[in-house]
């Protein structure tokens, strides 16, 4: 068993289904003074209704004919400046608006309902088709084939039009209309998975929404991606739909299934590459284009939740999502109105990186390599000195802090997270009452682990991290709200953090001398919170001990439930302890005088520490030198716990 994959890994963040709640996409909020605006503009008079509308009549608006409206009168139109020619109007309302003057209650308030004639033709067709399927309550195979011959139909008229009427986009903006609304129409679909599924495959219909991703317009792009996205949705899987699948128990089963084939159907014809490059072509100043954007993400969100082995070629150096996710999230200067994409854009950078999959060190590799570290770093040392305004922010923070944490374990990360003062933020970080002062320590001890954290371990001292970091320890100056004070997973890190201190600073170094003497300080009182932790930490392990369900646990499982009762913490205060009584003939006196105290001895730490050794994964990580081997960092440590076990039992 490895307790380095298990608590030195950041863990994978929750999405899709695993999550509970897949990001969703808000609706813009209205501005109330440009509502106001246009409010006075079109109604100057307290809001009572024009008494005449003009139109023009000649197309060269020489000629302005007036139509008044008066209630119960049947009266000819009147020229105002007796130009009436007679020809028909180019405009007959505003907007072209079918309804405008049709009189919708006695005393004329409402005119019109802002649609011309073919937009309502068109409300009407959706209408119907929608009472027809909501009478029938259920989708069948011959109408799932009729909504795709629909679609393939809709695909070779706008295709046509387009080609026939390159330059004149009059002649085909209503097949487009047409095409969005077959595409919307098949929305139904992610109901019936395992009917209609099966179905889209054999029609060949996943190599014309292939196609339809790299039209020209834009607005059928991002349609073809909101159905996939729904398609996708993990969180539809979960949803008991036993009357739409049949009722039977294998409804889940064969719903899973027809997604999975979709999804490989999907791959094959480059949906993922293709949602990936419309990225770029989609401009965020406008509005439905920045909803394309958030809609890519999570097709691509659903996708890995799917098949995460897809984030392999979403990763690899060529590519260019990696890349579009930093700039997008480091974009901090544009209106709210933005900020879900970019809070998407970090979520989905965290995801992907913290993946057990093929190809993801290559990915952290990339962060380095293309300056990316640099910008993380930027974007959170706006965390320094304030606090995320809102639950949405503080996530935000959270996933950069994660994404760090994760691309912290490839050794040319390190290099460059030292090389942008990264130690140093972190550092100043911690004397901060914040909400990132948590999240640092967390990053630092990601940094400081491994033969790779070396350097940045000689480093830390350096920067008189010491200082700040036994004062954290100690309690010292915390805040009194729940933002300042330690959990036990801080408190975890803390320890890790003085683990990797011992393990890695050379003997007799100033850097280690330094270390030392902060422990023997004030009268070992560091040591003594040590025991206090010790305490505390085994209270918590051991307090289902006598219970009945513990007994019928096999060893392996014993174990992980003692892991999750924070065994770890007691392993390294321990290790703690072990290196001191090693390092200082004072320290071991203190040590064992406190122990004492509570009825306990070496051989208690002597038994955790055992147990450590024994369930150190084999291989666990391996680190290459500058000269090119490789140390078997599991093996290290396994042999640093040996020597420190031989020592603890020679004192008795």
């Amino acid at each position: 068993m490895d307790i380095n994959d298990i608590f030195k890994r950041p863990p994978l963040p929750p999405s899709g289904a695993a999550a509970g709640t897949k990001r969703k996409l808000e609706a813009p909020t209205p501005d109330m003074s440009s509502f106001k605006q246009h409010k006075a503009d079109t109604n100057p008079t307290n809001g009572a209704p024009p008494a005449a509308t003009s139109a023009n009549t000649n197309g060269k608006g020489k000629g302005k004919a007036s139509v008044t409206i008066r209630d119960g009168s049947d009266d000819d139109d009147h020229d105002q400046d007796g130009d009436n020619d007679g020809a028909p109007d180019e405009e007959f309302a505003p907007g072209n608006d079918a309804d405008y003057f049709a009189e919708e209650d006695e005393d004329g308030r409402f005119f019109g309902g802002g649609l011309n004639s073919v937009q309502k033709e068109v409300l009407n067709m959706m209408d119907k088709a929608d009472d027809k399927f909501a009478a029938s309550g259920e989708l069948t195979a011959p109408g799932v084939r009729r909504q795709l011959l629909a679609l393939e139909k809709a695909i070779d008229e706008n295709r046509r039009l387009r080609t026939k009427f390159p330059t004149d986009p009059t002649k085909f903006v209503d097949s487009e209309f047409t095409l969005i609304e077959a595409l919307n129409a098949l929305l139904v679909l992610s109901s019936f998975p395992a009917l209609s599924y099966p179905i889209l495959i054999e029609l060949n219909t996943p190599e014309s929404l292939a196609d339809l991703l790299s039209h020209e317009n834009t607005d059928v792009s991002n349609a073809v991606v909101e159905v996939l996205e729904e398609w996708l949705d993990p969180e539809s899987l979960d949803e008991d739909d036993e009357e739409e699948e049949g009722g039977d128990e294998g409804g889940s089963e064969r719903k899973l299934e027809a997604t999975k084939k979709l999804v490989e159907s999907l791959i094959q014809f480059g949906i993922v590459e293709l949602a990936v490059s419309g990225l770029a072509r989609l401009n965020e100043e406008d509005e439905s284009e920045r909803g394309g954007v958030f809609h890519i993400l999570g097709l691509l969100e659903n996708f890995i939740s799917l098949t995460p082995v897809i984030a392999t070629s979403l990763l690899a150096p060529t590519a260019t999502l990696l890349s579009y996710l930093v700039k997008r999230l480091s974009m901090d200067n544009k209106p709210a109105d933005w900020d879900q994409n970019r809070f998407y854009a970090a979520e989905m950078l965290s995801l992907l990186l913290s993946l057990p999959v093929d190809g993801v060190a290559e990915g952290r590799k990339t962060l380095a390599e293309q300056g990316h570290v640099d910008a993380l770093l930027k974007i959170i040392s706006t965390y320094r000195r304030r606090d995320p305004s809102g639950a949405d922010e503080t996530e935000f923070m959270e996933n950069i802090f994660d994404i760090l944490c994760s691309s912290l374990s490839e050794p040319t990360v390190k290099q460059v997270f030292m090389q942008g003062e990264g130690i140093e933020l972190m550092c100043l970080m911690l004397k901060e009452k914040r909400l990132s002062k948590t999240r640092a320590i967390k990053t630092l001890d990601h940094a400081l682990q491994g033969f790779a954290g070396m350097e940045l371990c000689v480093e830390f001292v350096e920067v008189l991290g010491l200082k700040v970091l036994f004062t954290t320890f100690m309690g010292k100056g915390a805040s009194k709200k729940a933002s300042g004070q330690l959990t036990h997973e801080s408190t975890e890190h803390l320890l890790s953090i003085l683990s990797s201190l011992l393990t890695s600073l050379a003997s007799d170094s100033p850097q280690r001398l330094r270390l030392l003497s902060k422990f023997v300080e004030a009268d070992y009182e560091k040591l003594d919170r040590l025991i206090e932790l010790r305490e505390e930490t085994e209270a918590r392990v051991n307090a289902g001990d006598g219970d009945d369900e513990f007994g019928e646990l096999d060893e392996d499982e014993l174990y992980l439930e003692k892991l999750e009762r924070g065994l770890f913490s007691l392993q390294l205060v321990d290790y703690i302890l072990a290196w001191m009584t090693m390092e200082d003939d004072g320290a071991r006196e203190h040590i064992l005088m406190m122990l004492a105290r509570r009825n306990k001895s070496f051989d208690d730490i002597i038994c955790v520490l055992s147990e450590y050794r024994d369930n150190i994964g084999e291989g666990a990580a391996k680190t290459e030198e500058k000269e090119g081997s490789e140390i078997d960092e599991a093996e290290e440590q396994r042999e640093i716990l040996k020597n420190l076990i031989e020592y603890l039992k020679s004192l008795e």
